[in-house]
């Protein structure tokens, strides 16, 4: 029951969190009703917390707040998902947090978007689920790429059209034909394949996607030599990806 008439319950996805005053804490979530938002959390550093435990980065709760336009008050906190399964792989756990900073940082509070929130979700329950972590990282990664407006072409040879594709180009923005390639290496066609699928199939059928691991590691640098040609997003934890490769 509503105990003041801008109380809200909601569900989010917990970004982040940043300390606020002695004892608080303030939460950047992402929700489907209201997108990204600041909520202050009075007391939860206290170890006799009781909505501690709901607060954690990289979970989704449950929520009860006192909605405002600034920042908003949590008033308590129920875990709905703590996605414990990825802090038990450290490689899902780099992409995951890579995933949490990109929200954080590159995304405009207040303004929900159903398909950022289930990329979001998505993405967070793939790595749960023990899906490849590259291959998250990928996919994600295409979402980035839409995020900032940018197209990959990999119907066919991105400057003649042929379908005959051999290499894939980071100046022309997608596949090229042996006749166009120039000076560009030619692919294995396993990994043609794969570059294709990643940029067609959604996350949600993550499941449809068969990618060997040795492939995925040769596509993690024709990705991140796009995100950065192209996007100018810069994540502290891009770092660490490499580790995984």
């Amino acid at each position: 029951m509503k105990m003041t008439t801008n109380e809200e319950v909601i569900e989010g996805i917990i970004l982040k969190k940043t300390v606020y005053k002695e004892n608080d804490m303030i939460l950047h979530i992402y929700t489907k009703e209201y997108g990204k938002i600041g909520i202050i959390a009075r007391g939860i550093r206290k170890i006799t917390s009781k909505n501690a435990r709901a607060c954690q980065e990289m979970m989704i709760s449950e929520m009860s707040i006192n909605l405002k336009k600034g920042l908003s008050s949590l008033m308590k906190a129920t875990p709905v998902d703590y996605l414990r399964h990825i802090k038990e792989n450290l490689d899902s756990e780099i992409v995951a947090n890579y995933v949490l900073e990109y929200f954080y940082r590159y995304l405009e509070d207040n303004n929900p978007n159903q398909d950022e929130y289930d990329i979001l979700y998505h993405s967070l329950k793939a790595l749960d689920h023990g899906y490849s972590p590259l291959l998250v990282y990928l996919l994600f990664n295409v979402f980035v790429l839409n995020h900032n407006g940018v197209s990959i072409d990999v119907e066919g040879c991105v400057v003649c059209g042929s379908s005959k594709v051999t290499a894939i180009s980071l100046r022309d923005g997608g596949f090229v034909c042996q006749e166009h390639r120039e000076n560009l290496q030619p692919c294995d066609i396993s990994v043609l394949k794969a570059f294709r699928h990643i940029h067609k199939i959604p996350i949600q059928y993550i499941d449809h996607i068969h990618i060997e691991e040795s492939v995925l590691k040769e596509l993690i640098p024709y990705m991140d030599s796009y995100i950065e040609e192209y996007t100018g997003v810069s994540l502290k934890t891009s770092a660490f990806i490499q580790q995984i490769v």
